[in-house]
């Protein structure tokens, strides 16, 4: 019997780590997503606290999150700890196809990854490297992989819809915003250049032009621009907006260096090397006015559908303010 207790003991003591450090982890997911911090409680702040946390706690030789776009589809890196023999990206895709068909836990050595289904959807992975040495049969990690990973799945999808919620907020103050500049007294080009501001803001782009179409009926011409390199891209000519007037149809350029020589099809190559664009007819009714097009989204991410639809909102405000302009200059 003492025997058998002291060879139980070594277990138990194991139980009792397992579940401080699952403990542990879930106290600082909560505080993480209840945080006053934008920027800790947004997904990629959970991201960072908990990869750092799980290395710091484990000693695991690399984790890192990954979290499904929802504009894409595609897998994004959210956050890294650790992976010294690589990105973990590499390592990981090998065994994404297993995971989409519905296995729990998949691996390839040295990783093992896990998939993050807060409701029953894959929205992204969980991606653990082992040092050496470390033996994936070691129940403590793998026990404490099972507990914690639902709880970050859960804390993930809560901070995607807090800053969903978020933004909604700050896309209808810029809407108003955009309207009382647009109603202001201030003249005409001041007025369509602090519009121009806040459609950037909106979207977080890096730069942006409103194309006005000439009385010829064919020129398109730069009116206002705005952002980074605003006084160099006033008199840009772009491709897309050119051809977004002629057919009527917006155009979205999620990654321009995926398709080759599209850069230099954009118009912007000799004064804005062009990562996203997203570019959108302004008119009334079935008078097209212009295009409001923008550049290179903030952070390296990439303009979104939704970020399309933000723009055509905006630019159908500026193109009631625009024919208020051209109604009240006649005779």
């Amino acid at each position: 019997m003492e025997h058998s207790s002291r060879r139980s003991y070594p277990a138990a003591a194991s139980v009792a780590v397992t579940a401080n450090l699952i403990a542990t982890i879930q106290r600082r997911l909560l505080e993480t997503i209840s945080s006053a911090e934008e920027r800790r409680r947004s997904p990629a702040g959970v991201a960072d606290m908990f990869v750092r946390l799980f290395r710091k706690l484990t000693k695991v030789g690399g984790i890192a999150v990954y979290l499904r776009d929802e504009q894409t589809g595609e897998m994004r890196g959210l956050a890294e700890a650790g992976g010294a023999q690589g990105p973990l990206a590499e390592q990981w895709t090998s065994v994404l196809e297993r995971i989409e068909r519905g296995a729990r836990v998949a691996t390839s050595d040295p990783v093992l990854v896990y998939p993050l289904k807060p409701i029953g959807r894959l929205d992204g992975l969980l991606v653990v490297q082992r040092s050496r040495p470390f033996p994936f049969q070691d129940r403590t990690i793998v026990n404490l992989l099972d507990a914690v990973t639902p709880w970050l799945a859960v804390a993930l999808d809560h901070a995607r819809l807090a800053q969903k919620y978020a933004q909604k907020i700050v896309r209808i103050q810029c809407l108003e915003e955009v309207s009382d500049v647009l109603n202001s007294t201030l003249d005409g080009d001041e007025k369509l250049r602090r519009a121009l501001e806040i459609s950037l803001r909106l979207v977080d782009a890096e730069a942006g032009v409103l194309f006005l179409l000439q009385a010829d009926g064919r020129t398109l011409t730069a009116c206002v621009a705005a952002g980074d390199k605003a006084s160099a891209i006033k008199d840009v000519r772009s491709r897309v907006a050119e051809s977004v007037m002629r057919t009527g149809k917006s155009v979205l350029i999620v990654d321009a260096g995926r398709e080759r020589g599209l850069n230099e099809l954009t118009g912007w190559e000799s004064l804005l090397p062009v990562r996203t664009l997203a570019s959108v007819l302004v008119r009334i009714g079935t008078t097209s006015l212009g295009v409001l097009e923008v550049v290179n989204k903030r952070g390296g991410r990439p303009f979104s559908n939704w970020d399309l639809l933000e723009l055509a909102s905006l630019s159908n405000q500026l193109a009631l303010a625009l024919d208020h302009a051209r109604l009240s200059r006649r005779p």
